[in-house]
C-alpha cells in the first residue's frame, strides 16, 4: 500500500475516533439542589415492582399534567435489546401504552448506544416531556445506555420543569444514586460491577420486591457502612412519592427505611409511637416500616406524622340487634371467692387434646388473622363451618370487655351478609358460669367459634381451663373451625403474647397462658402496621420449643394439622429458633432457580398461597415468580 495513503487512512481513523469519543464522553449533570435527597423541582414515583395500583397511576397522570396534557416518554433500556426492540417494532406497542395510561402523547425511547444517547434527535422527545417512565428488567442496562449522557441530563430537565419520573422494579433502583443489585451476573449480587445510578434520588440506595422476595435484611450492612446514604426498600405494588425531601407511601403494601442512626440504635423512634395511646413496639430493629399515607422527612430522617390507628370520630349507630345473646345478666354475675363453696366448681379442668400433631389441631381448622378478614377469608370460614345453611356459629365477645360485650354486631353481620341462620353471641366473665352446663350447651352443637378482638387476657380470665374451654376444643375435634383476629388470634396460641392487663406494649405480662388451639406456639398480630416485627425474636431465641407466628393486618393463616397456609392479604412472619440462630432451612429464600436474598435475618415472610410445615419447620412450596424458565430475554430484576 502507498505509504502516503496508509498515513492518510490512519489519520482518518484517528479523527473519526476522536469525533465519536466527543459524542460519548461524560457530560456534566447540573444538579445543584438545596435538597439532601429528593429533587428540587418535580416529583419521583418509585415503585417496588409487581405492577402498579390505580392510585399510583392516578398520581402519575396528575403530576404529568392530566390525560389531555401529559407527554410521556417510556424508557425501555432495562428490558434489553431483544425484548425492547421486539416491543418497539410491534405496531401496537405505542398504542398499548396509550391504552395503559389513557394518554395520547406517548413516545418510546430505546438505545444501548452512548453515541445515540448524546444525539439531538434522540433527546428531542424529552425536551417537551412532562413525564418519564422507566420499565423494569435489569437496572445496569439503563446505566450502560444513559449514565452521564445528554439524555441523562434531559431526564433531570424534565424534573426541573416540574415533571415526574416513575419507574418500577429495575426502574426503581436506577433512580437512586448508588445502583443496588447492579451486577451483570445477577441481582443476587448486591454491590456489583455497576454501582452508579441515575441519581434522581440523591444519596440513596433503592431496593425492590422487598417482602415478597424476603430481601428485607439485604440493605442493613451496606447502610451501616455508608451512613451518608438513606436506604429505601419497596414491596410489590407499593410506591413512594418523593417531592423535595418529603417521601409519602402510596400503594398496597409497605416501604422500609434503612437509616444509619436507626441501625446503630440512635435513630428517632417516632415511627413506633402514635403519640397518644401506646407504644407500637418494644424491640426496635435496624429498619422500620411505613404504610400507605405515612410521610417521612428524608433530610431530618424522621416520620412526619402518623395517621391515628383507631377511628376517633363518631361511629354510626348500628342497626337493632337481631341475634341472640346467650349468658346471664352481667350485673348479677360475681366471680366466686376462694373461700366459697362454689369455688370447687370453677377449679381448673383438664382440657383433653391428645393429638399426634406438634402444633396444629388433629381435627378441624384454625383461621388466625392479624386483624380484619378479607372476603376470601370470610368465604373459607363459612365453608368450613358447614355452609350458610348448616353452619352453627358461636361468637365469643369476652375480649371486648363487659361494656361492649352485649353488642351483637358480629353475629348480626354474619347473619345478614352471609345468610347464616344459626348464629349466637356468648359472653361471661365468670369462671363459675363458664363451668356451667347451661352456658356450654350452645357449643355442644356448634360447627364454628368466632373470637372477637380486644384484649386477649380477658378471654383467658373468662374461659381458661373451664368446661367452656373444653367445649371449644370439642368443636375442633368434631371437625369444626375456630377463627379469631387481633386478640382473637393471640389467644389461640399456647403462650399468651402481649397478655398483660397494663397494656399490649408489655410482651410477657401477667397472663401467659393461651387457649392453646395452636400448640407450642406464640402469636403476634398487627405486625408490620405497628412495626412489631422484631418483638418475638429474643423470646423465641430463649424458648426454642415454640414457633412464633406474626400476622400483619388483613393477613390470615389457615392451620389444618401441622400445615399452615397464608390465605389473607399482606404477610405472615415465621420465627423459628433454627432460623434465628442461622441454622434454619433456607428454602424460603430460593425459588429453585435464583437466590431471593443474600443476608438472611432472624425471621422470614410468607405471602398469600404459600404453605409451611409447622412440624418440620420448612416451607412446603414456594410459588415460582414466573411460569416460564428464565432466559437471557427474560430479565430478572
Amino acid at each position: 500500500m502507498n505509504r502516503k495513503l496508509f498515513i492518510s487512512l490512519i489519520a482518518a481513523v484517528i479523527l473519526n475516533c476522536a469525533s465519536v469519543f466527543a459524542q460519548v464522553s461524560p457530560v456534566t449533570i447540573n444538579e445543584q439542589s438545596t435538597t439532601r435527597h429528593g429533587p428540587e423541582n418535580g416529583s419521583l414515583i418509585i415503585v417496588g415492582g409487581g405492577g402498579r395500583t390505580p392510585k399510583i397511576d392516578e398520581k402519575f397522570l396528575e403530576l404529568a399534567g392530566g390525560k389531555d396534557r401529559a407527554r410521556i416518554v417510556v424508557i425501555t433500556a432495562n428490558l434489553g435489546d431483544s425484548i425492547a426492540l421486539a416491543s418497539i417494532r410491534d405496531p401496537k406497542a405505542v398504542e398499548n401504552y396509550r391504552k395503559e395510561f389513557g394518554v395520547k402523547d406517548i413516545t418510546v425511547l430505546h438505545t444501548k448506544s452512548l453515541v445515540e444517547a448524546n444525539s439531538d434527535k434522540f433527546i428531542e422527545p424529552l425536551k417537551k416531556a412532562t413525564a418519564v417512565y422507566f420499565l423494569g428488567g435489569r437496572q445496569w442496562r439503563a446505566a450502560d445506555s444513559y449514565l452521564n449522557t445528554r439524555t441523562h441530563r434531559a431526564f433531570f430537565d424534565v424534573l426541573r420543569r416540574g415533571g415526574v419520573i416513575m419507574g418500577g422494579s429495575a426502574g426503581a433502583s436506577i433512580q437512586g444514586s448508588f445502583l443496588w443489585r447492579g451486577d451483570t451476573k445477577g441481582p443476587h449480587i448486591l454491590v456489583g460491577d455497576h454501582t452508579q445510578g441515575l441519581g434522581f434520588l440523591k444519596n440513596s440506595a433503592v431496593d425492590q420486591h422487598l417482602l415478597r422476595r424476603n430481601r428485607e435484611f439485604d440493605l442493613v450492612e451496606f447502610i451501616c457502612k455508608s451512613p451518608e446514604l438513606i436506604g429505601i426498600g419497596l414491596d410489590e405494588r407499593t410506591a413512594v412519592l418523593v417531592q423535595k425531601d418529603t417521601l409519602e407511601v402510596i400503594g398496597e403494601s409497605y416501604a422500609v427505611i434503612y437509616d444509619y442512626n436507626t441501625i446503630i440504635g440512635q435513630g428517632n423512634n417516632a415511627h413506633v409511637v402514635d403519640g397518644k395511646r401506646e407504644d407500637y413496639t418494644a424491640a426496635n430493629g435496624p429498619f422500620f416500616f411505613l404504610h400507605e399515607g405515612q410521610k417521612y422527612d428524608l433530610s431530618g430522617r424522621k416520620v412526619i406524622d402518623l395517621p391515628p390507628r383507631r377511628f376517633d370520630g363518631t361511629r354510626p349507630t348500628p342497626p337493632p340487634s337481631q341475634s341472640v345473646l346467650h349468658g346471664p345478666d352481667l350485673k348479677s354475675v360475681k366471680a366466686p371467692s376462694r373461700a366459697s363453696e362454689t369455688f370447687a366448681r370453677v377449679a381448673p379442668i383438664t382440657v383433653h387434646d391428645s393429638s399426634s400433631t406438634r402444633h396444629g389441631p388433629e381435627h378441624g381448622s384454625l383461621i388466625i388473622a392479624g386483624s380484619g378478614f378479607t372476603p376470601e377469608v370470610w368465604d373459607k370460614f363459612i365453608a368450613l363451618a358447614g355452609g350458610k345453611d348448616k353452619a352453627n356459629i358461636v361468637v365469643i365477645t369476652a375480649a371486648t370487655g363487659d361494656s361492649s360485650a352485649l353488642n351483637t354486631r358480629t353475629a348480626d353481620r354474619i347473619s345478614r351478609q352471609f345468610g347464616v341462620k344459626n348464629v349466637i353471641t356468648l359472653h361471661t366473665k365468670s369462671l363459675e358460669v363458664a363451668n356451667s352446663e347451661e352456658f356450654v350447651a350452645p357449643l355442644k352443637k356448634a360447627t364454628a367459634v368466632f373470637f372477637e378482638g380486644g384484649r386477649q387476657w380477658r378471654i383467658a380470665d373468662s374461659y381458661l381451663n373451664t368446661l367452656t374451654h373444653q367445649a371449644f376444643q370439642d368443636v375442633l375435634d368434631r371437625g369444626g373451625v375456630i377463627i379469631g383476629g387481633s386478640a382473637g388470634a393471640s389467644i389461640q396460641g399456647s403462650f399468651l403474647w402481649r397478655g398483660d392487663t397494663k397494656g399490649p406494649h408489655i410482651l410477657v405480662g401477667d397472663h401467659t397462658q393461651g387457649l392453646g388451639f395452636l400448640k407450642n406456639s406464640v402469636i403476634d398480630q398487627h405486625l408490620l402496621r405497628r412495626n412489631r416485627v422484631f418483638d418475638l425474636v429474643d423470646f423465641i431465641r430463649s424458648t426454642p420449643e415454640l414457633i412464633g407466628i406474626g400476622l400483619d393486618e388483613t393477613a390470615s393463616i389457615l392451620v389444618q394439622k401441622d400445615t399452615l397456609e397464608v390465605i389473607g392479604n399482606s404477610y405472615v412472619a415465621i420465627y423459628d429458633y433454627n432460623t434465628i440462630t442461622g441454622k434454619g432451612n433456607s428454602a424460603h429464600v430460593v425459588d429453585a432457580k435464583e437466590i431471593y436474598t443474600v443476608s438472611n435475618g432472624p425471621f422470614f415472610f410468607l405471602y398469600k398461597g404459600q404453605k409451611y410445615d409447622l412440624a418440620n419447620r420448612k416451607v412446603i412450596s414456594t410459588p415460582r415468580r414466573r411460569d416460564a424458565p428464565r432466559t437471557e430475554t427474560q430479565p430478572s430484576e
